[in-house]
């Protein structure tokens, strides 16, 4: 049921179901004009959860816009079927083409190319095909249904301005959204606590480790009390999280050459620590520690080609790093 965390603010606790992400916060800012924030899967899942919760809010939907903090579809899948006319869709301008690109056939079919050339069959992407839910429940695409914003951009609703805090890194464009008179930060999946964000390469991105590394020290420095993740019921102090998160990805940002030994074992040392080992493979055979599922049961693919984007960050192979940011309580 919907959560109500302050006045003018709720929790919404959309389920992902069979995603290892567990639920999805949605936020609603409630006001004369009222901002969702995030939506869920294009899943019924999500749908029924979504609309029951909206219905014991009591907000209007005539005055509701919504914002997307990112492109992933369990953050935008279901904007389209909520908005109502004479309201907004907002999404960060630099993560837009991702969301339609994500409704192209053609452009999946480009990108299952390339990971086949990164180790994957042909076999495993024509199964990734009708599985994968950054395909399968993005949401359709349409021009001019979304509202580009930019950083710094100012949002008012609920009596206050709300900023958009540009944070690339799990997404190019991800944004966050920033109260300063009442000292909150809506997040999305830039700092999230019990798991660590996925980073992964992005097409003309050169490092998105690097890129979420500096984003963490921009929202560090923000005044904050109040800290709403995307996932999980987990939250707490930014300033420390950004410290554990940190300290996190330099114990894993370690030259090829002295590989962790006390985290890897020979095999991980042999094939993930030189250049030049295939995506998939290393994908494969990380270390992954989870604890949502079971590691017996068969896996589908798309679980193994998420952690994929991550392995195929060729920047930091080929300057002599892998970071596995996306394997750590990953769960």
């Amino acid at each position: 049921m919907a959560e109500r965390l302050a006045e003018d603010l709720w929790r919404l606790d959309i389920p992902l179901v069979g995603n290892p992400l567990k639920n999805l916060n949605s936020y609603l800012l409630t006001g004369e004009r009222s901002l969702l924030i995030d939506t869920g899967f294009r899943q019924q899942s999500c749908r029924e959860a979504m609309e029951r919760q909206l219905a014991e809010t009591h907000v209007d939907r005539d005055r509701l816009d919504i914002f997307c903090t990112h492109l992933h579809s369990d953050h935008t899948g279901l904007a389209p079927e909520l908005i109502r006319p004479g309201c907004r869709i907002y999404i960060g301008e630099i993560d837009s083409p991702g969301v339609k690109n994500a409704s192209d056939p053609s452009c999946w079919k480009r990108l299952y190319g390339e990971y086949v050339r990164d180790g994957f069959t042909q076999a495993e992407m024509e199964a990734l095909w009708g599985d994968n839910p950054a395909q399968t429940a993005a949401p359709p695409w349409r021009e001019g249904l979304y509202t580009e914003l930019q950083d710094g951009a100012a949002l008012h609703y609920g009596g206050r301005m709300l900023r958009c805090v540009l944070t690339p890194g799990h997404t190019p464009g991800h944004l966050c959204l920033y109260d300063p008179a009442r000292r909150r930060l809506f997040c999305g999946d830039h700092v999230l606590f019990h798991i660590t964000p996925n980073i992964c390469r992005w097409q003309g991105v050169e490092d998105s480790l690097g890129d979420y590394l500096s984003s963490l020290d921009r929202t560090a420095a923000l005044d904050t009390a109040e800290l709403y993740p995307a996932h999980r019921a987990e939250t707490g102090d930014l300033r420390q999280r950004t410290a554990e998160l940190k300290a996190h990805h330099a114990r894993w940002r370690t030259p090829c050459g002295p590989w962790r030994r006390r985290r890897a074992s020979p095999p991980i040392r042999s094939q993930a620590g030189c250049v030049g080992a295939s995506a998939a493979g290393t994908g494969r055979i990380f270390p992954w520690r989870r604890s949502s599922l079971p590691w017996e049961r068969p896996w589908p693919i798309w679980t193994i080609w998420r952690p994929k984007g991550g392995s195929s960050a060729r920047r930091y192979m080929e300057n002599g790093y892998i970071s596995p940011a996306w394997a750590t309580k990953y769960e």
